[in-house]
């Protein structure tokens, strides 16, 4: 509930994969933004004694791993060179 709240007041940014269909992207990364709540939860200032903005990002590391198995199979090997250079593979 909160993440759809979130997503629909601009606060929440996902990178959506396609890692089985077009149709459900899985959400591999995704940025959080709080504007003050966390400055006045905490009592974090700003340089102008304004409650401080925060945010958070994520990063679905095994997401990404399926993505990638998902797509280009177990062997990496296999793999299209380009994705491999981009790993360091």
């Amino acid at each position: 509930m909160v993440g759809r709240y979130q997503l629909e007041q601009g606060l929440k940014f996902e990178m959506m994969v396609p890692v089985r269909a077009s149709q459900a992207p899985t959400a591999c990364m995704n940025f959080n933004y709080h504007p003050d709540h966390f400055g006045e939860t905490w009592g974090l200032p700003r340089a102008d004694s304004e409650p401080a903005h925060t945010a958070c990002v994520a990063f679905g590391i095994d997401r990404l791993a399926i993505a990638l198995f998902a797509t280009h199979g177990i062997e990496t090997a296999k793999w299209p060179s380009a994705v491999r250079a981009n790993l360091g593979l």
